[in-house]
């Protein structure tokens, strides 16, 4: 009897942890996006300038799609031994995840800002986008820490 076996050299599935932080950040912006399309709506009603911070706040969750792309490529360049793929795409999901919850939520926050936003354009500003870049140091962190956690070759 013959088995048939595939030698995979560098690749083992990483491209997880991209994939699931793309869907975080393109969850996170529609929903950012759809906050921002309220506040608009609510500025062209009231005949006032669009507040162009909202942008902004649609914008932030993207970032989380590069840092799943900057893991994924730690992972690979590790070139650990094709035995441990299993492991590591398990350790790319969770880090995946880790990344994709930090971009859905800073949309979620991004849309509240808006829609604060709505109410007073010029209070606040700072602090959201401060409470922003809070959500966004947990995919940071689950990047690094991730990083660090990959075992020498």
């Amino acid at each position: 009897m013959t088995l048939l076996t595939t030698v995979v050299n560098g690749f083992g599935g990483h491209a997880i942890a991209l994939g699931i932080a793309g869907v975080g950040s393109a969850i996170g912006t529609g929903i950012a996006a759809m906050g921002a399309m309220g506040l608009w709506k609510q500025s062209i009603k009231d005949k006032k300038k669009l507040p162009a911070l909202a942008l902004a706040m649609v914008g932030m969750p993207l970032s989380q799609v590069i840092y799943g792309m900057i893991f994924m490529n730690a992972l690979i360049g590790a070139n650990l031994n094709p035995d441990s793929y299993m492991n590591q795409m398990v350790f790319a999901l969770f880090v995946g995840i880790a990344i994709a919850a930090s971009a859905i939520m800073q949309g979620r926050a991004g849309a509240a800002a808006c829609s604060n936003l709505a109410v007073d354009d010029k209070q606040g500003a700072g602090m959201y986008i401060a409470a922003m870049g809070v959500i966004e140091t947990v995919a940071l962190l689950a990047m690094v820490f991730g990083m660090g956690a990959i075992p020498s070759a």
